[in-house]
């Protein structure tokens, strides 16, 4: 699925090719749920609004409606956005299209059908983005705004970091990347990580996603930028998906494990 540094990624590419569009069309081409809510209802609130905003709320895409209203979207594990000058020719995996005033065209595709799209009134209204935790990026996100949560569970490391609730948008790449660069084993207690741990944490996370989204986010199997390209930060990964390879550190070969049904890779050595 995407991660925090690939769906903002989409959103800088939608933000640079689509403020000021106006939607004068829209068609949903498969019967499935991704289009939220009333079929009809969804066509009739996007109708001739303009697009005056794209932003990011963990990993969902606010498309900002005026003269009012929100396009609500997640790309789940294959969805992508596409924005192109002139009309795609059909294929299977497309699912919803918007045709601009312009001309210019925005598709959405799945290729699972998992992704989700939904109009609201107001963000307010999404029980979806309700109980959400620090945005990994922001001022709040702090070594203090982490103490309490740790402190107060038994759960290991690498769970409490996938924990949307606790802070979003990291998932198993970015959580193994983060922890292998401070040396913190996936398995450590949280109520174990010590507050300088805590420091090094934070910094690493802001500055792991602050990499990846300079090189568009990370391509392992779907992920796709506005343009169909891809990202380039899968080449500059130390440990996800390296089991067998030597660490870059001290050469002893990276690990996996499955944790909670999902992969974690390590340096046994470098990490404690």
């Amino acid at each position: 699925m995407p991660e925090l540094p690939e769906v903002e990624t989409v959103v800088r590419g939608l933000r640079s090719q689509i403020v000021g569009e106006t939607i004068d069309r829209v068609e949903i081409l498969h019967p499935t749920l991704i289009v939220q809510g009333d079929r009809k209802a969804f066509l009739d609130r996007l109708l001739e609004r303009t697009i005056h905003d794209v932003t990011r709320r963990a990993k969902f895409l606010c498309f900002h409606l005026s003269p009012r209203g929100y396009l609500l979207g997640h790309l789940r594990m294959t969805g992508k956005f596409v924005v192109t000058e002139t009309e795609l020719s059909l294929d299977k995996h497309q699912r919803v299209r918007f045709r601009f005033q312009s001309g210019r065209w925005m598709v959405f595709s799945d290729v699972r059908c998992f992704g989700t799209l939904e109009v609201l009134d107001t963000l307010e209204e999404s029980p979806a983005l309700a109980n959400l935790g620090l945005e990994p990026l922001s001022s709040k996100f702090t070594p203090d705004s982490l103490r309490n949560p740790f402190q107060r569970t038994s759960r290991n490391i690498k769970s409490m970091l996938l924990d949307q609730r606790v802070v979003v948008g990291i998932g198993n790449i970015y959580a193994s990347e983060i922890l292998y660069r401070i040396g913190v084993h996936p398995e450590r207690p949280a109520q174990q990580i010590r507050s300088k741990e805590r420091k090094q944490l934070v910094a690493t996370t802001k500055f792991v996603l602050q990499e990846a989204i300079a090189m568009n986010g990370t391509s392992i199997s779907d992920f796709r930028r506005v343009d169909d390209k891809t990202g380039e930060f899968q080449d500059f990964l130390r440990v996800y998906g390296k089991d067998g390879s030597p660490c870059p550190t001290c050469g002893t070969p990276i690990q996996r494990i499955v944790q909670q049904q999902r992969s974690s890779f390590f340096c046994p050595a470098c990490q404690q």
